[in-house]
């Protein structure tokens, strides 16, 4: 997995990966909803965003 850059946003980085995670789930494409919800995951440790952290393992439970 390549490495996040951090914005001047970063909850607008996390709202894209959430956003682009459902988009290919609801595609039926849930390999690639999980690489968006494990890069938000990362993103989310990176800034230490508690409640983003648990919303994308929740996320990330639901396709295991």
């Amino acid at each position: 997995m390549e490495a996040i850059r951090l914005s001047e946003n970063p909850e607008a980085e996390l709202l894209y990966f959430i956003e682009m995670g459902d988009l290919f789930g609801s595609e039926g494409k849930e390999q690639e909803a999980l690489e968006f919800y494990m890069r938000g995951l990362q993103h989310a440790k990176e800034i230490q965003d508690k409640a983003r952290i648990q919303q994308f393992s929740n996320l990330i439970y639901t396709y295991l």
